[in-house]
């Protein structure tokens, strides 16, 4: 008899996993949809023909990765600016890219691995500023 229950059980369990992929088949069909009418609405709001409703941006400021470097010494590590950045909730990944993006770019200079040194021309623009 106990074996008569399991099996019972063990089907149930199918049943509600196989319902619970079908839900979140239709939820994933309908986020994609939801989207895509953003996407239009958006479109139609560059037109001029309607106006999109006020909603907070989901990517951080760009402006604030620069802030953090300008509270940051003349002479600094990655690990540094990484615990700086931590509230504009970028990951770690994005933070190296972008640490080497700006040496490429001169607003940093690479000392060493890992360590960096603020341009005087970025020092310039800030005290410019």
């Amino acid at each position: 008899m106990s074996i008569d229950l399991r099996g019972a059980v063990i089907q149930s369990m199918q049943e509600l996993k196989k319902a619970i992929s079908e839900k979140s088949s239709e939820v994933a069909r309908l986020e994609k949809q939801l989207k895509r009418h953003e996407t239009v609405l958006a479109l139609l709001s560059d037109n001029g023909t309607e106006k999109m409703p006020a909603e907070k941006s989901r990517r951080p400021d760009r402006g604030a990765l620069g802030e953090v470097l300008t509270r940051l010494p003349d002479t600094f590590t990655s690990k540094a600016f990484m615990k700086a950045a931590t509230r504009t909730k970028r990951s770690p990944i994005y933070l190296r890219q972008l640490l080497s993006r700006w040496a490429r770019q001169g607003k940093i200079k690479r000392v060493q691995r890992g360590k960096y040194q603020k341009s005087k021309i970025s020092n310039a623009h800030r005290l410019a500023a």
